[in-house]
């Protein structure tokens, strides 16, 4: 009996430690709620897609090769110009093109619906699809380059410069993990644009020279199960893949768990036979955002934040100040209220009458000395017009006004300088009578 006891307590006794040894390793598993994630792209940047506030970010502004996340601009640009049933026809400059890119096989003279297009340059990443995209915008691809440079900057992309529309290696086509992450926020904004990055596959019916159907593909593992299972990851929805022998591995994607957003970038990560470090370390960065930040209720629908002062306002009132809607933003799941800092902004002059829901302000909240979102201020209720004091206020505003405080102003430095002449003409006067009367006597 005292030889089973034994046994038995030693059984429980290493079954306690094993238990301690698999909650340990499970914890160092999900680490990334320790701190931030080691990966090993070069650069790297997750972005909250709603707010824009910068979760995580590596060498972020450093300028990195683009390779196929290009074709992200292409496709924007495409989509706001063009309408998705247009027909556009292949032509000889838009097929020649390097053949050890991707491609979809398009011929001289085939066409193509612009939608047919869209899904062939961000599903099966086909840099001819990029280029009669190009044409069909802007007429030439040195045309729609400009184009694509002139959007860059007009989304405030300062660490880009594009010099094709696919992302075919050249020295002077670079963009920065910060662009990238700006520029796929921006996309996924689009509603089609979103549609089609999330497409893991698509079918193009036979054209008049091609016979059969093509089939595409997405290389995006975290959306496509048809490419293995090992990096799916379920909150993602899309965006597009990156590769070239220079660039390494680059990924834009999107994903979207318990309410919170994120766009990932991560550029020039290692080539690597048995692993793909881009889908890995995203998939990392994704998971250090989701669990160490949630969408936190900062301030109720109708909690009174400011007061501004109303010109003309019946009796001695204010405008009282309120947000229309409960305001959340992402912050750590940890965060210190105490921490928490406003920056109220107040229109310079209001004017009686003010509505209900009239913006006259707003609030900027700062955490860790980084704006976090701005958020209008409006009048919680109606605020009237005394007319008596508009009257009054009136006459006052105009009498004092330049149109005729000017004029006056104008009367009483003529008036002050005919005074003085005067004044200096009398003094010359009595002057000649002192004088006249001294030679009298």
């Amino acid at each position: 009996m005292n030889f089973v006891g034994c046994c038995m307590k030693r059984f429980f006794k290493n079954l306690t430690v094993c238990l301690i040894l698999g909650i340990m390793l499970l914890s160092s598993s999900a680490g990334w709620a320790e701190g931030e994630p080691e990966i090993s792209s070069e650069a790297a940047i997750l972005v909250d897609f709603n707010g824009g506030g910068v979760i995580f970010e590596k060498n972020a502004d450093e300028k990195n090769y683009p390779a196929s996340t290009t074709k992200i601009m292409t496709a924007i640009l495409a989509i706001e110009n063009l309408d998705y049933s247009e027909v556009l026809t292949a032509s000889e400059t838009a097929i020649d093109i390097d053949r050890d890119g991707s491609n979809m096989g398009i011929l001289s003279g085939e066409t193509f619906t612009v939608e047919d297009l869209l899904y062939g340059l961000m599903v099966h990443s086909a840099n001819d699809a990029a280029n009669v995209l190009a044409e069909g915008v802007a007429g030439t691809i040195a045309d729609f380059v400009i184009m694509m440079n002139e959007k860059a900057r007009e989304l405030g992309m300062t660490n880009t410069n594009y010099v094709n529309p696919h992302g075919y290696h050249h020295e002077d086509h670079y963009m920065s993990a910060r662009d990238l992450a700006t520029l796929g926020s921006y996309a996924m904004k689009n509603e089609k644009f979103r549609a089609i990055v999330s497409t893991p596959t698509y079918e193009i019916a036979p054209t008049e020279k091609y016979k059969e159907i093509r089939y595409l593909s997405s290389n995006n593992m975290l959306i496509n199960p048809m490419k293995g299972r090992k990096y799916i990851y379920s909150p993602a929805k899309g965006i597009k893949t990156g590769h070239t022998g220079d660039a390494g591995y680059c990924l834009a994607a999107f994903a979207e768990k318990d309410g919170v957003s994120y766009v990932c970038v991560t550029m020039n990560a290692p080539i690597d036979e048995n692993d793909n470090h881009s889908f890995k370390d995203t998939i990392n960065i994704f998971e250090y955002g989701f669990k160490n930040y949630k969408m936190q209720t900062i301030s109720d629908a109708g909690k009174i934040l400011a007061t501004s002062p109303v010109k003309w306002a019946k009796g001695n009132k204010h405008a009282v100040l309120t947000t229309n809607n409960t305001v959340e933003v992402l912050l750590p799941t940890d965060f210190k209220e105490a921490e928490l800092k406003t920056n109220i902004i107040l229109k310079e002059k209001v004017t009686a009458p003010v509505k209900t829901g009239d913006v006259l302000g707003s609030i900027e909240y700062i955490y860790n000395e980084k704006s976090i979102g701005v958020v209008d201020l409006v009048a919680s209720e109606d605020v009237k017009r005394s007319f008596i004091k508009m009257i009054f206020g009136s006459l006052l505003d105009f009498i004092f006004s330049i149109w005729v405080m000017g004029p006056l102003f104008v009367i009483i430095i003529i008036l002050l300088i005919i005074r003085s002449y005067n004044l200096r003409k009398r003094r010359k006067m009595r002057q000649m009578r002192r004088r006249q009367n001294r030679e009298y006597f």
